[in-house]
């Protein structure tokens, strides 16, 4: 298991929308628009862990904006801001 720190190059600036859902992810200087229906990370992970994930963030896939690159995201907020902690291709 990989510990994530704060000012890392796995900082992230996620945008959302009236309800609270991603709607805009910036990271490593690339820009991702959400193109799914984003899940709470607390629904995406609940039928493998058997208590309460102490942590808030959600999982999406994101389009780059500059080149097309679809990936999905788990980021989570941690502190002040929020953190990319794994992205599949």
């Amino acid at each position: 298991m990989s510990s994530i720190a704060v000012g890392t190059e796995q900082d992230a600036d996620l945008v959302t929308g009236s309800r609270g859902r991603p709607r805009l992810l910036r990271w490593r200087r690339r820009t991702y628009r959400v193109t799914d229906a984003p899940t709470p990370l607390e629904d995406a992970l609940g039928s493998v862990v058997t208590h309460p994930l102490p942590v808030h963030g959600w999982r999406f896939q994101g389009t780059c904006v500059h080149d097309g690159e679809t990936l999905v995201f788990d980021v989570v907020e941690l502190g002040a801001g929020w953190h990319v902690l794994k992205t599949y291709a």
